[in-house]
């Protein structure tokens, strides 16, 4: 079963979304591939990042703190810490980047959920290129071949493309699931609903 995902790593809603997801993927038998593809929820953020309470008050003015609020409370249903106060939004270019070289040694899903942990509960830059390095040399990535793609221009157009072709499908707010192909799931629907829509998907494919 092919499950494309579209998210972004200073996504409230995708750091949700995506750990639903992956609980409902415990204990499937079914056998699964997954893409990620990048989406910039705020691609004129900074590079550094500032505080993320500042950006929303700047974007959502009086509303902002009723939102980070109710998203605050609602990953904490779900066993996760937002802590807004050391958060710093940042400009995700790079990280989308620093994602897509983690591919290379299968470790895309598990660098992006360290990068929800490290801007939404640690207060790391996610823009910040030795932040990327390090916590993909975490999980055994090659920090100094990942450095030096940061560095250079490999994967710039690729990931313009990218951002492009997401546009082009529709895709104009993240988390958006898509499984096969065919059937999309936008936003953080809770696991129990995940685990039905693979349940349903692999009963119509008769594996």
């Amino acid at each position: 079963m092919r499950i494309d995902i579209w998210s972004d790593v200073v996504c409230p809603w995708c750091y949700i979304g995506v750990t639903r997801f992956e609980r409902a993927l415990e204990g499937f038998e079914g056998d699964v591939e997954i893409t990620l593809h990048p989406f910039q929820l705020d691609p004129e953020a900074p590079i550094p990042g500032v505080p993320a309470r500042e950006r929303y008050r700047a974007k959502f003015g009086d509303e902002a703190e009723a939102i980070l609020a109710r998203v605050t409370a609602e990953a904490a249903s779900d066993g996760l810490v937002f802590d807004f106060d050391r958060a710093r939004t940042a400009n995700t270019f790079d990280a989308h980047r620093a994602i897509a070289f983690a591919r290379r040694f299968g470790k895309d899903r598990e660098l992006e959920r360290s990068l929800f942990a490290a801007y939404f509960t640690e207060g790391l830059d996610v823009s910040d290129r030795g932040v990327l390095a390090d916590r993909a040399a975490a999980l055994g990535v090659d920090r100094a071949a990942l450095v030096a793609h940061l560095d250079g221009d490999e994967g710039v157009d690729e990931l313009r493309r990218a951002f492009g072709e997401a546009f082009d499908r529709g895709i104009t707010a993240v988390p958006t699931f898509v499984f096969e192909d065919e059937f999309a799931v936008p936003g953080a629907v809770d696991a129990a609903t995940f685990r039905r829509i693979l349940e349903q998907m692999r009963a119509m494919s008769g594996a």
